[in-house]
């Protein structure tokens, strides 16, 4: 059995990758099928289905279609995922309006340290710590900040604090 550590992105071993569950395995260390499975899990259980009104005045129930792959990842998704992983994400104080994905890594350069950050930029999740990033299409253990030629001129959405939940 392969064991994935916090730190390394872990590709998924059926096909391709995403960047919701790929920023999971980053962040708790957990590997890719293991994510999946559990997404897919919470994922097929809550969707059950719809009633639709027919023109004759009944109503027909019409089934939810069964996800087989986790392809899109909410905020909400991916704050419940963390927090089922012993994480919280909190919104993060170093972040300016109206930012690029390069402005930002410009003027937080020598202040990100060792925090995790999750960054939404252009709807695609991008995990940082210091100078180095990972993606879906970075190397397993991650690349440095200057290196990468993607997402650099996205517009920041959101920016995250990612932080191990304190047990007492």
């Amino acid at each position: 059995m392969i064991r994935n550590k916090k730190g390394q992105r872990h590709p998924n071993p059926n096909g391709q990758s995403w960047c919701g569950p790929t920023a999971l395995t980053v962040l708790t260390g957990k590997r890719y099928d293991i994510i999946e499975q559990d997404l897919l899990k919470r994922k097929n259980r809550h969707g059950k289905g719809r009633y639709v009104f027919t023109w004759n005045g009944g109503r027909r129930y019409i089934p939810h279609k069964k996800v087989h792959t986790i392809k899109r990842m909410h905020n909400g998704q991916m704050r419940g995922a963390l927090h089922r992983y012993g994480y919280v994400m909190k919104d993060s104080d170093n972040y300016g309006d109206n930012q690029t994905f390069r402005q930002w890594v410009r003027s937080t350069h020598g202040k990100r340290g060792k925090t995790w950050y999750l960054v939404v930029a252009g709807s695609h999740y991008l995990v940082v710590k210091g100078n180095k990033v990972w993606d879906t299409s970075t190397p397993v253990k991650g690349m440095p900040i200057t290196k990468i030629r993607w997402y650099k001129r996205a517009k920041m959405q959101e920016l995250f604090v990612v932080e191990r939940i304190k047990r007492r």
